[in-house]
């Protein structure tokens, strides 16, 4: 029988994946102004969550791919 304790299946870096899901907080920014390329800034900070929500997501994969499972 093994003495090694149990695998750890959640880290810290896991909160990091809850930024992207600010985007769901519409009141947050629905609004018209301030425009960046005649985007209105609703349409703008969505395109921005996209990135954001791929660089969090490999920052996590990149901390935790090392884990046992």
């Amino acid at each position: 029988m093994s003495s090694e304790p149990p695998p750890r299946r959640w880290n810290p870096w896991n909160l990091l994946l809850l930024v992207p899901l600010l985007m769901l907080i519409t009141p947050w920014y629905n609004f018209d102004g301030p425009r960046v390329f005649g985007l209105p800034f609703f349409y703008w900070y969505q395109f921005l969550f996209v990135p954001v929500g791929v660089i969090c997501v490999g920052i996590v994969y990149a901390k935790s791919r090392g884990e046992r499972r």
